[in-house]
């Protein structure tokens, strides 16, 4: 079985630098993030990979799922780190930069730790595992992401922020062989190396809004 693990399109609080993990209704996609959602949904069906497609509840996620199918699946757990007293703070005004060293260390306060991604994700995997189908499709965030490719590869969690992932990125794991197939894909570059244009790949998806 193979997982694709998307992260959501660049949504208006990447922009502007503010962090955001609670209101699931909040922060839509920008145009650019509406695009790398239809990139995803275009590359997947180029590509062939077909399956069960599961989605974060949070909203800048579920409007990629539903750019790749109508009948996605909101699943708590693929939720992004609850980021405690730095909700809805920018990244410069609180000590980023510890937590970028160790987050393990220097969790958010009153937040969530990476021992609880590590959790919910670990389950999340073996829910899908026994779904008995080749592909699944599951749009989340860049923490739930990023610990199941730390778990993958045996990356330290303290060492989690080496991984770049980029929004709108696609990233695979053959879960049968233990395997990373490819990290921080992005869909849009190449849709765009091979020819199509920006109005051909928001064609690939209607329901984007």
């Amino acid at each position: 079985m193979i997982i694709y693990l998307i992260r959501h399109g660049e949504a208006e609080l990447n922009v502007k630098e503010i962090l955001h993990s609670r209101n699931y209704n909040d922060n839509p996609l920008t145009e650019k993030g509406k695009l790398e959602a239809a990139a995803a949904a275009l590359f997947l069906r180029k590509m062939g990979i077909e399956g069960p497609v599961f989605s974060s509840p949070l909203l800048r996620a579920r409007q990629v799922a539903e750019c790749i199918a109508r009948g996605f699946r909101v699943d708590d757990r693929l939720r992004e780190l609850d980021m405690g007293e730095w909700e809805l703070k920018r990244i410069s005004e609180i000590p980023f930069s510890n937590y970028l060293r160790d987050p393990v260390k220097y969790p958010p306060p009153g937040g969530e730790s990476m021992d609880s991604v590590v959790k919910r994700m670990s389950d999340f995997i073996e829910y899908v595992r026994g779904l008995g189908v080749r592909h699944v499709i599951a749009v989340s965030h860049w923490h739930p992401i990023a610990t199941a490719v730390a778990l993958v590869i045996g990356l330290p969690l303290s060492n989690i922020y080496k991984l770049r992932i980029g929004t709108g990125s696609i990233t695979a794991i053959n879960l049968d062989l233990g395997q990373l197939l490819y990290l921080n894909l992005s869909p849009l570059i190449v849709l765009r190396s091979l020819g199509f244009s920006d109005e051909e790949i928001l064609r690939g998806c209607n329901d984007v809004h």
